[in-house]
């Protein structure tokens, strides 16, 4: 299961960190023991609907439906366990029609009231994170908030420290080949904020050789050796995740490492981390 939180909530929780809780990066605090919470991760209904709803055989169709309620059931949603087992215990075309039209408003609504009940009671960081995912909306927000970024607002609201990573790709918006120097010089040092900021290991430094050097230098190291070294600090920074952790960290720590990507290295640090200290926690 991905992590990634959208980056309006990533921004929105960024901006309530303080400053000093780049300490997370040395080490792998748990949760306050007295804010331990039950963990609940949501299914994406929509990665089980496998079949085309058009042309599938009405067995086919009642397996969906089935396997829809059992995940419904288990998330505990508010309305669409009752409403999929009215719509099975009726006609196939019924059925058929419901999943096809309304299954997605229907969810949709349930994953909004799940979020409406993490912000009772709530700190400030859950409740400010929660109200920008039902701003945006949408069912992907909903997921990312519910099972990644509600559990990084909830280590803010106990005092844990955190420290959320910038995804540095998103800072390259020039064309590396043939921007002027000068726009390669502010790249740089924008790529340098955000490093020094995340604490990575290897990556200020080198960069800063680079921005003391000639600017064929900074391009070239842009354009060819950037990607490998955040991919190492990301990778470093990880593991620091994992020295002395609980199993849930280990493990997840464990997968991100195995798969190897920015992107599964950015959910994990982002999210993943954070719903794992909370199954360790609880």
């Amino acid at each position: 299961m991905g992590w990634k939180i959208p980056a309006g909530i990533l921004l929105a929780l960024a901006l309530l960190i303080p400053a000093s809780s780049a300490v997370a990066q040395t080490g792998s605090p748990g949760l306050n023991a007295a804010s331990c919470q039950t963990v609940k991760l949501y299914t994406d209904i929509r990665e089980l609907v496998t079949i085309d709803l058009d042309t599938a055989s009405n067995i086919d169709i009642r397996v969906l439906a089935n396997q829809i309620l059992a995940a419904a059931k288990a998330d505990s949603l508010a309305t669409l366990p009752s409403r999929l087992q009215t719509q099975l215990d009726g006609t196939a075309d019924d059925l058929r029609a419901f999943l096809k039209t309304n299954l997605q408003t229907v969810w949709s609504t349930d994953l909004r009231v799940a979020i409406n009940q993490t912000m009772t009671g709530a700190g400030s960081n859950v409740q400010a994170a929660a109200q920008e995912a039902l701003d945006n909306g949408t069912v992907d927000a909903f997921l990312d908030y519910l099972n990644g970024g509600l559990y990084v607002a909830r280590a803010l609201d106990s005092g844990s420290a955190v420290n959320l990573y910038t995804d540095i790709r998103e800072l390259v918006t020039i064309d590396l080949d043939t921007a002027s120097n000068i726009d390669i010089r502010v790249l740089a040092n924008q790529i340098l904020a955000a490093a020094k900021a995340d604490s990575l290991a290897t990556l200020p430094s080198r960069l800063q050789t680079q921005l003391d050097g000639t600017a064929d230098a900074l391009r070239a190291f842009l354009k060819t050796n950037l990607r490998t070294v955040w991919t190492i600090d990301l990778r470093i920074a990880v593991n620091r995740t994992i020295s002395g952790a609980g199993p849930n960290v280990q493990a997840a720590g464990q997968e991100v490492l195995d798969n190897g990507t920015v992107d599964a290295f950015l959910d994990y640090l982002n999210g993943g981390l954070y719903v794992a200290r909370a199954l360790d926690c609880a």
